[in-house]
């Protein structure tokens, strides 16, 4: 054999594993337990990458680029306390994150058993499940999916419930919301076929939920919406409209509610509620009867500023006197007139 065969030989040898070394090098990726890559080719999706691979089919690809699906969440933002959009799929190497993370989606309204109108600031730690990887890949909008499905499940669990009976149960609700987000996780698989899986495992669920102030008062509300140079004219307007509508226009809601202050309170809790009640409409009808502006006479009985408990002692102590309480004493006054004075003792 020549030497200039061996040396082409040799050439050609070189060549080839320099290629096959490239062709490794640009092809080798690495899945650890945290991170992970998809593959796709012609047909879609093909599989999630696990340890050291190297992808000898060349039709095979990694997920990522411009193309690759936006795989990502709503997460709070620690600097501003609001909130920020979490990237799982690095769109420039295709890695995918596997550990578990917070997604706490914008607060949402709730309505209780009881009709209660309640706003829910949820919080569920989760993380991408590498087995399912394939309806991550499938999904639009993988976001508005994770938050729509977390959303339903605290709605479900708040709905089941009375408002006054919702804090005390606050760890059951979010147990029931993690159990339904696991179950429609185990629905949506494959095997099962019952609906959709979004790829993810589910870990713990936590929420805080505060309900609107329904009881705030209508003259308050009035007199704040009116522009910073109103007249008192439009405030006196703002406050008699609030006035107007009266104790029939509390909604079912708002009787509900003040059902539950008097739940479970002795007697004499309940009498010094309603005796608090019923000074402030004193009070309110008082405030109307002063806005308009005639003068009008009334007695301290028809106010109420008189309780039965004057009105009782007041009654009950000529009584106790008898027959023997001695006459009124005429008093002469500068004017030639004449008034009563009581006995002195």
């Amino acid at each position: 054999m020549s030497m200039a065969l061996i040396v082409a030989i040799a050439v050609i040898v070189g060549v080839l594993l320099a290629a096959a070394l490239s062709y490794i090098f640009m092809r080798y990726y690495e899945a650890r337990y945290d991170r992970t890559y998809m593959t796709h080719d012609e047909r879609g999706f093909k599989r999630a990458l696990q340890g050291k691979t190297v992808l000898w089919d060349w039709e095979e690809a990694v997920v990522k680029g411009a193309t690759a699906p936006q795989i990502e969440f709503v997460a709070l933002d620690p600097a501003t306390g609001g909130r920020r959009t979490v990237k799982l799929l690095d769109s420039r190497s295709g890695a995918i994150n596997l550990r578990p993370h917070y997604c706490a989606p914008l607060p949402f309204e709730a309505v209780t058993a009881d009709k209660h109108k309640v706003l829910v600031d949820a919080r569920v730690q989760f993380s991408l499940n590498r087995d399912l990887l394939k309806h991550v890949y499938e999904i639009q909008e993988f976001s508005l999916a994770l938050e729509t499905r977390i959303q339903s499940a605290f709605r479900s669990e708040i709905g089941r419930r009375k408002d006054e009976d919702l804090r005390a149960e606050l760890h059951q609700v979010e147990k029931g919301a993690i159990d339904q987000l696991r179950q429609a996780e185990d629905e949506g698989d494959e095997k099962g076929e019952r609906g959709m899986a979004l790829g993810v495992r589910f870990h713990t669920a936590n929420f805080t939920f505060t309900q609107p102030d329904e009881f705030a008062s209508p003259a308050l509300a009035a007199v704040a919406a009116l522009p910073p140079g109103a007249t008192p004219e439009q405030h006196a307007a703002a406050r008699a409209a609030a006035r107007s509508q009266g104790v029939l226009t509390l909604r079912p809601q708002q009787i509900d509610q003040l059902a539950d202050v008097f739940n479970g309170r002795d007697a004499a809790s309940s009498a010094a509620i309603l005796t608090l009640l019923e000074m402030q409409t004193r009070q309110n009808i008082a405030e109307a009867l002063a806005a308009s502006g005639q003068l009008i006479v009334m007695t301290p009985q028809e106010l109420g500023l008189a309780g039965a408990t004057m009105l009782r002692d007041g009654a009950q102590r000529p009584r106790s006197l008898g027959d023997a309480a001695p006459a009124p004493t005429p008093v002469h006054t500068n004017g030639g007139g004449l008034r009563t004075e009581p006995p002195r003792p």
